[in-house]
């Protein structure tokens, strides 16, 4: 018998004994909806052979059942893998064969081989369609804000973004919760696994632009609005244009009249114009919204 004969006769017997009940239960064999193309095999003279668009039947250990269709004409393949079997995703970032599952479509290349009443395949290298989530990462601006996802807006299309379950935000220095994200923010850096078919993040990490110039110390001047107590340590609130700002004084802050001698803190009054440098504190502005400064030197100008 030629091998051509060979062939044609376990074909034969491979169609006769195919359980069909496998390709109902799965539903129409559909290879394009996965992005792969027409199925096609091609089994080669040094016995190696090419399966194009098969798609995974039933699974026992480390062996696949896998088949493709024309039309009503079927034809099932037993495929074998080992250590060796090499597996990409769609996009092409690798896989396990532990990834690959019942109704993925894949392409197949390795060794041809059959039994008393089946085609075999050794599988070297598998690519499956339905694989198509990746490790990417994105940047852009927050367009849609919602209840742990957000629409973000990239150079080159809008993708959603799912929070992960251990995602981590930075802000600045700061790590902040997902409520303290607004709509506009910009954000240098998303990562985590990105779905292709359903255009979705899910975030591992994010991290959030913050211009920090306002946390430069600086000078400030405001009307002073009340005083937790006359003697150091001690808090004023000092509304500075239009908005309060808690300043912090330690033990050590020196207090000073506008001619900058050295004042008590019992001759502040209510009104009084007051004048202080430090540095913003970044946690309290970027968790909370509040203007907080450690006040390195408080001068009273209405003394």
């Amino acid at each position: 018998m030629t091998v051509s004969q060979r062939l044609s006769f376990f074909l034969g017997i491979a169609l006769a004994t195919l359980p069909l009940c496998v390709y109902a239960q799965l539903g129409e064999y559909k290879p394009q909806s996965a992005g792969a193309g027409p199925p096609e095999i091609h089994i080669n003279a040094d016995g190696t052979i090419q399966v194009k668009s098969a798609r995974v039947d039933q699974i026992a250990g480390t062996t696949f059942y896998v088949g493709v269709k024309w039309g009503q004409f079927p034809m099932r393949f037993t495929m074998k893998t080992d250590s060796k079997t090499s597996v990409t995703k769609r996009y092409g970032g690798t896989a396990s064969i532990a990834s690959l599952s019942i109704g993925d479509y894949i392409d197949v290349n390795g060794e041809f081989f059959f039994g008393s009443d089946f085609f075999g395949i050794t599988a070297r290298s598998v690519k499956d369609y339905s694989l198509t989530e990746e490790a990417e990462s994105y940047s852009g601006t927050i367009v849609e804000l919602g209840d742990r996802s957000l629409v973000l807006k990239t150079p080159l299309k809008n993708i959603t973004v799912i929070a992960g379950s251990g995602l981590v935000i930075k802000k600045g220095t700061i790590e902040i919760p997902w409520g303290r994200l607004r709509t506009g923010d910009t954000v240098p850096l998303v990562d985590g696994v990105y779905d292709y078919a359903k255009n979705t993040l899910t975030a591992a990490t994010m991290v959030v632009y913050y211009a920090n110039t306002e946390l430069r110390p600086r000078n400030y001047e405001g009307s002073l609005k009340s005083i937790d107590g006359t003697s150091l340590p001690t808090n004023l609130v000092v509304t500075v244009g239009g908005v309060d700002y808690t300043v912090y004084l330690s033990p050590s802050t020196p207090v000073f009249a506008k001619n900058k001698k050295p004042t008590v803190l019992g001759r502040f009054v209510t009104g009084d114009t007051i004048r202080f440098y430090g540095s913003l504190k970044e946690s309290d502005k970027l968790l909370a919204d509040q203007y907080v400064v450690s006040a390195e030197v408080v001068r009273n100008l209405s003394l």
